[in-house]
């Protein structure tokens, strides 16, 4: 049993707590490159990262007390220090600001690099609370890649935070929120900590309440006693516009005759799809080669491995390197050789700042591979991120594709990601070791190998982290099946949440799952492993149905890869209706009743809707 920091007949000790926060264009940007090929931050409306604003509110209220004290700290241009004005404004007793022509353009190895000089060499912290995410390109490392270059632990994301005595010493507890479900956990200070969005409401002040900037101290790369050129690792090397690949046909006539209509439209887009033929898995890689592609598929409770072995094993046939598939205890390993495996290293254990150091260690003993890959989900972006730092390399995160690309010094790997409003950058890296994080729901799947019999494999010892303890996994609605469904209902703040039993009868004759927008799960309607969008999951499902849903590019970014998005929305001026390819222009609930009864008929006569005929 834990004991409240509250002393006999004092109030609460406070604690030293830096918030690390970042200023984003509003809107997420616009994605476009300056003369000198950086992503374009001047002459745009910022704000403070909707999700450091949470990091804000929990740092004033961990340092509440006596003792306490809370620090903000962000790295940017000048006009920078407005997020840090308004953070004192919100509570925040001190704030750093690193700012330094130099760190132009800096990528999330070098700004980590500088962050955790800055806080070792001007505070004593003992949390340093950063956000889950951030809007302007879903950049995840910072928290994980801090902690390792300061020999902390790391955990996030936390939706509740409390400090207690054990033995002593300070311990936060926290119940963290993955994609896969919630698990309690404790953690020895000092650590950093994500904050996860629903934690508490997001720190605010209007800008005439900002005060000036006398407790502000600026810090430059002189003052950490960095000299030399500054050198990222990863790269924006080009940007484009996403490609308009959908032709919207709104509907008209009766809520019965656009039902039918879409129906038939909807049966005419899947048959085609179903018969195109999928890429293969690249055959598989015998004997010794010279090269390696490292391939982390993560918890055995996540979605199967599939798309991303097939793309490891593609890159690798670029390379010229099999793939290795980094597994955890667990794990059904039976088809990673038909996906696209070649050979298998099993991990003892999960703690990811352990399993970071032990596969650095093999890394180390065994040749640098030339890529090491994973999903886009929690536990691969920690371990990815800390083993960056370890390699002093870049990391490309959250690419939705990937590609090889060879010049007469051999090949590398080109990465594309959503960054700003309708726009993909392209992203690549001139490390010895190419790192990168994949939106799995993103990419094709292969189709599998013939050829795959049982794979070597290999043991490697992961020891436990002593100053973390986790408990067990509290899965998320069936995290798997969203990303495996062929037909996903997506639910908009249109949709009452009082009436959401309406949407089972639909759902069952879809066979389908149900998602949301970011809006609904913020507000707990659904759990957060269903938001779908440019922060969040990415599916490719036969078919989305987008109930309710205004349309923004956030969201739609979630499916891009969807075969047909059929929009339901009474309101004929959403955007929704520009980024779908049917559009049923109704009330939801009207819409759903009609279309309930419609493919209950057309079952009855021909044994059959379009996604289960198209096996």
């Amino acid at each position: 049993m834990t004991d409240p920091l509250i002393p006999p007949g004092g109030a609460a000790r406070g604690l030293r707590v830096v918030a690390l926060v970042k200023q984003v264009p509003l809107d997420g940007g616009s994605g476009d490159l300056d003369p000198v090929g950086r992503l374009r931050r001047t002459g745009q409306d910022t704000e403070m990262n909707p999700w450091c604003r949470r990091a804000v509110t929990q740092a004033v209220r961990l340092a509440a007390g006596p003792g306490g004290h809370s620090t903000a700290v962000t790295m940017g241009p000048p006009r920078a220090v407005d997020v840090l004005r308004e953070a004192l404004a919100c509570g925040v007793q001190s704030a750093l600001h690193l700012t330094d022509p130099g760190w132009a353009g800096a990528d999330c190895l070098v700004t980590a690099k500088a962050l955790a000089a800055a806080l070792e060499t001007h505070t004593d912290a003992e949390v340093i609370l950063v956000g889950r995410s951030s809007v302007d390109g879903n950049t995840t490392a910072i928290g994980p890649m801090v902690a390792e270059l300061l020999g902390l632990p790391f955990v996030g994301a936390a939706l509740d935070i409390d400090v207690a005595e054990e033995g002593g010493a300070r311990v936060l507890r926290a119940t963290l929120q993955s994609e896969e479900g919630r698990r309690a956990a404790r953690v020895a200070l000092p650590a950093v900590v994500a904050v996860a969005e629903r934690s508490c409401r997001g720190a605010k002040a209007s800008s005439d309440m900002w005060p000036g900037t006398d407790r502000i101290r600026t810090v430059s790369r002189r003052d950490l006693g960095q000299t030399g050129p500054v050198t990222s690792p990863t790269r924006v090397t080009g940007a484009r516009r996403q490609a308009r690949v959908r032709t919207p046909v709104v509907l008209s006539g009766t809520l019965d005759e656009q039902v039918e209509q879409a129906l038939d439209l909807w049966q005419s887009r899947t048959e085609p799809a179903a018969a195109a033929a999928r890429e293969p898995v690249p055959p598989r890689r015998r004997g010794t080669p010279f090269e390696r592609i490292v391939a982390l598929t993560g918890p055995p409770e996540t979605a199967e491995p599939r798309a991303l072995l097939g793309e490891a094993a593609a890159v690798a046939a670029g390379f010229g390197a099999r793939v290795t598939a980094v597994v955890l205890p667990g794990a059904d390993t039976r088809n990673f050789g038909a996906w696209g495996a070649d050979e298998l290293l099993v991990l003892s254990g999960d703690a990811p700042r352990s399993a970071a150091a032990a596969l650095h260690v093999w890394i180390m003993e065994h040749g640098r591979p030339s890529a090491l890959l994973s999903s886009a989900r929690s536990w691969e972006r920690e371990v990815l991120g800390r083993l960056a730092v370890r390699l002093d390399s870049g990391l490309m995160s959250d690419l939705v594709a990937v590609e090889t690309r060879a010049d007469g010094l051999g090949p590398w790997l080109v990465g594309t990601k959503p960054s700003g409003q309708s726009t993909l950058a392209e992203i690549d890296s001139f490390s010895s070791v190419q790192i990168a994080t994949l939106r799995t729901g993103s990419l094709p799947l292969r189709t599998p190998r013939t050829d795959a019999g049982p794979l070597p494999m290999r043991q490697l010892d992961v020891s436990p982290d002593p100053a973390l303890r986790a408990g067990p996994l509290e899965p998320d609605a069936n995290y798997d099946a969203l990303e495996r469904a062929r037909v996903v209902i997506g639910i908009g703040q249109g949709v009452d949440p009082g009436r959401y039993a309406e949407l089972e009868p639909l759902r069952l004759l879809l066979d389908a799952e149900l998602a949301a927008t970011r809006k609904v799960t913020d507000t707990g309607r659904l759990p957060h492993s269903r938001q779908l969008g440019v922060t969040a999951r990415a599916v490719a499902p036969e078919l989305y149905l987008a109930l309710g849903i205004s349309g923004s590019t956030n969201h739609m970014s979630g499916v891009d890869r969807a075969v047909t998005v059929l929009a339901v929305n009474h309101d004929a001026g959403a955007p929704v209706f520009e980024r779908c390819d049917i559009g049923i222009v109704a009330d939801w609930a009207a819409a759903v009743e009609v279309l309930c009864a419609a493919l209950d008929k057309r079952r009855r006569l021909t044994g059959g809707l379009p996604a289960e005929r198209g096996d």
